[in-house]
């Protein structure tokens, strides 16, 4: 077994708790009839960037020489995209805290995994292949501040579907035809 295979065991375990939590957390919402469309557009966008980013984590299996910075970094990284989905569906003792909070912790949570991916994409030295992917993380950083300066429901529902089209088009377009 190598370290990759060792390491990504690890990784695995995050990002499924974390798509496990998302998907969970659907099908409560959706049986409570509280699954709205802002709640949907956000679920696809973090249900997309978790796939993503958990297949994109293959891409460390050529790395031989492995530091605990490195292993470190890239729990850190998987654990944010835990959180992602935590926040969007929390658990039980979670709920009790206001709408708002959770708002911002969601929000918040996307922020600081868009700077994580730019950081796991330096550390492996891509960060401009493509050389739109940091105009990308620019324009998505961006879409995900407005809800937090704009506290309005509306925003919050736009921003959400247009991340999630911007995602699903960039993860499926750009990353399997254009890269190629």
């Amino acid at each position: 077994m190598s370290k990759f295979e060792y390491i990504a065991v690890l990784l695995s375990i995050i990002f499924g708790l974390g798509l496990s939590n998302l998907l969970s957390g659907v099908l409560q919402a959706f049986v409570r009839r509280e699954l709205t469309d802002t709640r949907i557009a956000w679920t696809i966008l973090v249900g997309n960037i978790l796939l993503l980013n958990w297949w994109l984590l293959f891409r460390w299996s050529d790395h031989v020489d492995w530091h605990f910075h490195e292993f470190l970094y890239l729990t850190v990284y998987a654990t944010c995209h835990y959180l992602m989905a935590a926040s969007l569906y929390p658990y039980k003792l979670l709920t009790g805290y206001s709408e708002e909070l959770q708002r911002k912790f969601l929000l918040g949570s996307v922020l600081a995994m868009y700077a994580l991916d730019v950081g796991e994409t330096f550390v492996r030295g891509d960060i401009f292949s493509p050389w739109y992917y940091l105009l990308l993380m620019f324009y998505m950083s961006i879409l995900t501040v407005l809800p937090l300066i704009i506290s309005k429901p509306w925003v919050m529902r736009v921003t959400g579907w247009v991340l999630a089209i911007t995602l699903l088009v960039w993860s499926v377009v750009v990353r399997s035809i254009l890269a190629s």
